[in-house]
């Protein structure tokens, strides 16, 4: 196994015991252990509850039984004190759609669907921070938005502006029926099970009821209900409260933001300092050692962590390392990239949402099939045929899922269906059409109940779930002998949300359009999350940055270190104005980046070794946002203030796995253009990282080694030779730089031969014949793509139809994607990769880059194939 980097070792090779840890020893010694099974403690996350319970089993001697104290995650503690069930928003956008109904009877169902889930967010927000709702909707009331805007006269009664006031003051009622209703029916959403658990603990406290006593460790940014409860508690001596501060962040005179919670707190309930961790010194105090690491693109991220995961075990095994991930898309990419050989074991506390899985791209492509359609006519006079868009339904008919089943039904004894998806995209080519009949695709699909399913016209929710259901009834068919099958899995949950949309709203009268159901559906894949199994509390920890709150870990491996992920981006997604949540005091965007900002640098405050992962500036175009504000004030900050850390800022310029690693093992292809080689790839090191210097970013792309391009270069010398009619097109418009770029041919990248290549924008340009619709060849290219991703390029495909019948318009969009796509022109003035290279005035402690690679890899020349 080959490691990114040469692994971190002293100073950062102590471990440092973990907050839960000191907590278990601190309980374990001040309480007996019939008071301690009498405690309520009380954590910020389920996952921390796992660990402190085992925190306080490793605190009790050998031999010795413990009681343990009730351990409870805030969330669900303040539920069940609330006495109520947190109801589903599906469930609670019905009945706030039935009260508004009672008050507008004209209100149309598609537009209240557009905003209902923001209304019942901003009632949640506004409960679970005891806003006084009164004085909020007075403080919304046409009188007083006047007398805030000086507008002189009252607006006109039809008026725009009278309307956005009717709303607002109709807003007070319904929230009002809402509250009541649920209460009555012992559900809540999230903010009322909040308020009313302050409610109900203070009521107990004046009766007189005995209370048990309860110890909060390692919380955070609190809600004012969590704020409320926690006083009342400590007013009574019911409570006592441990924070996880650290000086660095703590001091009074400090510009962080991470320690504004905890300031306000320190200063307002009267605490003394060793409650809040001392608060210790060990952001600047303890030894650390921390890597900047810069890849190509997001997607070379999952590579990069495996190999990052695998140097930590081999240097330190019995150490614990967390993967972070602040973007949850990116857990299949770092699932695949870890090595299995170096990291066997491993927990997942994140669970997989079901919007990442290859299933709910097939839902997504079906509804753009339907939303992106043309049917002529209205509800009065009748709706025509619809028909769809061709590259829509190309796209839907490639999907795995479905070639999948195209395989299992080419194994059918009935001949009929033999080769069904190939015939109608053959046809589909051959009539040349950009918008295409739903009546011609059911002909073409000879009444198929699959072809029926997909293209057959939707007229209500009614019709989109029967296509649901015989979709899934179909698919499952192929899963049906493979009972260990993940896709059964994604079918099965699949099946149980459109379960869910049916039973909502089988027995109303208002009937969902295309638009609205796909947004019910959609809200409830966002919730949907497919667990996985594995050791609670193992060394190495796959998991979001929330479920870090109160852990600690040797190793940190922070991924999507960049603007716009860390922290998310400023968004007001609030119907309330931004003056109404000020005015109240109703979080913000700037609340919950002070909140991550805390989650950041807590997390790295016993971390010995850390390694943050992010995209380089400008790699994938205006869409990538520069380095998080968390590494500068890091860099600018923090390490000015430690003596003892060692911080390095490395580039990862490719990644190189050999020929039979990673997710996607190359797979046996027919012979011909594109396919991979018999020739096998020796191991070249992990990655190419380079120093952080000026106009060092991706300046040597590693195509092929010297061994595999030697292997491949007859290969693609005959393939130049002979190249298909629209291979020779395409070759005679790109030539010569006429897009005003060099492109080669033919050329080799690691153990593949790509058609065309950009290597200055590393963009590759395949042209595809009609074996690639083939269900085999369509696996294998996807598992290609996946490489070629990992190693900073992009890939624009076209079929031989697409360049002989469309020339022009291939030539525009691959001259689009050059555009977009930023220059890797090597500079004259970087010394050659095949030595490591140091900066000659590094600006941070040992800062030394490595580059892998050899004298006979063809890395400033790009050779793999000629140019023209």
């Amino acid at each position: 196994m080959n490691s990114l980097l040469p692994p971190i070792v002293s100073p950062a090779s102590v471990s440092t015991e973990s907050f839960l840890s000191q907590m278990a020893r601190d309980l374990t010694a001040r309480y007996s252990p019939e008071e301690l099974s009498d405690l309520v403690v009380v954590v910020p996350t389920r996952r921390a509850v796992v660990y402190l319970k085992n925190e306080l089993a490793m605190a009790t001697d050998a031999g010795e039984a413990l009681w343990s104290p009730r351990v409870a995650a805030m969330e669900d503690y303040m539920v069940e004190l609330a006495g109520v069930q947190v109801e589903e928003p599906i469930t609670l956008q019905l009945l706030l759609y039935d009260i508004l109904r009672d008050i507008d009877p004209k209100l149309d169902f598609d537009r209240f669907v557009s905003w209902a889930g923001l209304l019942l967010e901003d009632f949640s927000s506004l409960d679970q921070n005891l806003a006084p709702a009164d004085k909020v909707f007075e403080y919304l009331s046409q009188a007083k938005a006047l007398e805030r805007w000086d507008l002189g006269e009252a607006p006109k009664p039809e008026s725009m502006t009278a309307g956005y006031f009717r709303f607002w003051d109709d807003l007070s009622k319904v929230y009002y029926r809402l509250r009541q209703r649920m209460l009555a029916q012992h559900v809540a959403y999230p903010g009322l099970a909040y308020r009313r658990a302050a409610e109900r603990v203070a009521e107990q406290l004046a009766a007189g009821q005995a209370l048990p006593r309860h110890v909060f460790l390692g919380l955070g940014f609190l809600s004012k209900a969590e704020e409320r409860l926690i006083l009342q508690l400590l007013k009574a001596g019911l409570a006592e409260v441990r924070f996880d501060g650290d000086a660095f962040y703590m001091d009074a005179d400090t510009p962080n933001r991470a320690g504004q919670h905890l300031r306000r707190y320190l200063k307002n309930w009267e605490l003394p300092l060793d409650d809040f961790g001392g608060p210790a010194e060990l952001l600047r105090g303890l030894p650390r050692h921390v890597r900047f690491v810069g890849v190509a693109n997001a997607s070379m991220q999952g590579k990069v962590a495996g190999q990052l995961l695998a140097g930590a075990r081999l240097a330190h095994p019995t150490g614990t390392v967390a993967v972070v991930l602040p973007d949850e898309t990116l857990l299949l990419p770092v699932l695949h990239g870890l090595p299995p050989d170096a990291v066997p074991d491993y927990n997942v506390t994140m669970g997989l949402s079901f919007q990442s899985t290859p299933l709910f791209n097939l839902v997504d492509l079906l509804f753009e099939v339907h939303l992106t359609g043309i049917r002529e006519g209205s509800s009065e006079t009748g709706y025509g045929v619809p028909r769809y868009h061709h590259l829509a339904v190309t796209k839907l008919l490639g999907h795995p899922f479905l070639r999948r089943y195209q395989q299992w039904l080419d194994k059918q004894p009935n001949p009929e269906y033999h080769g069904l998806l190939d015939h109608i995209c053959r046809a589909i080519v051959k009539r040349n059409a950009v918008l295409l009949p739903a009546t011609e695709l059911l002909e073409l699909g000879k009444e198929h109940a699959l072809i029926e399913a997909l293209f057959k016209a939707w007229d209500t929710c009614d019709d989109i779930i029967a296509a649901c259901y015989t979709l899934i009834d179909l698919l499952k068919q192929v899963y049906q002998e493979q009972h260990s099958a993940i896709e059964a899995e994604y079918l099965y949950l699949f099946y149980t949300l459109v379960k869910r949309l049916d039973s909502v709203f089988d027995c109303r009268e208002q009937r969902l359009s295309v638009r609205s159901f796909r947004r019910f559906l959609y809200e409830q894949m966002t919730r949907t999350r497919l667990p996985f199994s594995g050791e609670p509390i193992a060394d190495v920890q796959v998991m979001g940055l929330l479920e870090t709150r109160a852990l600690d870990f040797d190793h940190i491996i922070l991924l999507s270190c960049n603007e716009n992920v860390l922290p998310a981006p400023k968004r007001h997604t609030s119907l309330f104005p931004y003056d109404v949540l000020t005015e109240f005091r109703l979080p913000t965007y700037a609340d919950q980046e002070a909140a991550t900002a805390y989650h950041f640098w807590r997390l790295l405050q016993r971390a010995r070794r850390v390694d943050l992962v992010h995209v380089l500036p400008g790699a994938e175009g205006t869409r990538t946002g520069e380095r998080s504000r968390f590494l500068l004030q890091l860099q600018n900050d923090l390490l000015p203030q430690s003596p003892q850390m060692v911080l390095e800022d490395v580039v990862v310029v490719a990644v190189v796995t050999g020929a039979n690693e990673g997710p996607h093992p190359p797979a046996p292809s027919p012979v011909e253009r594109g396919s991979q080689t018999t020739a096998t790839q020796p191991a070249l090191g992990a990655f190419s990282p380079i120093s952080a210097r000026e106009g060092a970013i991706a300046d040597h792309v590693l195509t092929a080694n010297a061994a595999t391009w030697r292997k491949t270069a007859t290969f693609s010398k005959e393939m130049r030779k002979h190249p298909t009619p629209a291979e020779e097109s395409l070759w005679q418009a790109v030539r010569n730089q006429k897009l005003g770029e060099k492109f080669r041919r033919q050329h080799v990248i690691n153990s593949f031969i790509v058609d065309f290549i950009c290597i200055a924008k590393m963009l590759i340009v395949e042209v595809d014949g009609d074996v690639h619709a083939e269900a085999e060849q369509a696996e294998y290219d996807a598992g290609r793509t996946h490489e070629l991703n990992g190693l900073g390029y992009r890939i624009l495909r076209f079929s031989n139809e697409e360049v002989l019948n469309n020339l022009t318009t291939v030539l525009e969009q691959i001259q689009e994607m050059l555009q977009s796509l930023p220059s890797r022109v090597q500079p004259e003035n970087i010394p050659s990769p095949s030595h490591a290279v140091v900066d000659s005035q590094p600006k941070f402690p040992d800062q030394t880059a490595y580059v892998s690679g050899s004298s006979g890899s063809p890395l400033s020349t790009g050779r793999g194939g000629p140019g023209g």
